[in-house]
């Protein structure tokens, strides 16, 4: 009986050790891996030096960017801001930070917007919002938390970011890779 026990003490701790280091791996597990798609493409841009912009309170007040380039932008109190079209999501009133940006696509195809926070993210050509196609997100994530995929025409777009609790934002505009995405109903 002696024997069985120490066998039986000797598995508990045996498992107890497995569990532990299971658990252990489980929570130091890297938030920023799993996004639904790939986004490595992302997280290497969002490991590069930041160039710190003010965000354009207008149109023609608003930086250009451009892709593979991580920017921190300063945004400004959303009432400051005179958006190119209105933002798609009802935004929070005050106390909210927003503000404008300007990209130069020059092939058309598919780009992914990525986001540090949990603002919300238009593009529009002119007066117009171009719709979403896709989106992913970390909320325990800040190399990027947020990715939004839009299908862009070549030409000048503008970049709308609404509704932001803080006033500094980091922003990367990546050409999305050839990957297949889960689809999500909205951003």
């Amino acid at each position: 009986m002696g024997t069985n026990r120490a066998s039986m003490a000797g598995l508990a701790l045996g498992l107890a050790l497995v569990c532990g280091d299971a658990l252990s791996r489980a929570q130091g597990q890297d938030a920023c891996e799993s996004f639904a798609w790939d986004v490595h493409q992302e997280r290497a841009v969002f490991a590069s030096t930041a160039q710190t912009l003010p965000a354009g309170k207008s149109v023609a007040a608003a930086p250009t960017l451009e892709p593979n380039h991580l920017y921190e932008l300063a945004l400004v109190p959303q009432d400051q801001v005179s958006f190119a079209a209105t933002p798609g999501k009802r935004m929070l009133a005050d106390g909210a930070f927003a503000g404008i940006a300007q990209l130069h696509i020059a092939q058309a195809g598919t780009y992914r917007v990525s986001l540090n926070g949990t603002f919300w993210i238009d593009l529009a050509s002119g007066d117009h919002l171009i719709a979403s196609s896709e989106f992913t997100g970390q909320p325990h994530c800040e190399a990027p938390r947020k990715i939004v995929q839009f299908t862009l025409p070549a030409g000048d777009v503008t970049l709308q970011l609404s509704g932001a609790t803080t006033a500094q934002v980091r922003v990367a505009v990546t050409a999305a890779a050839a990957t297949t995405i889960v689809p999500a109903p909205t951003h």
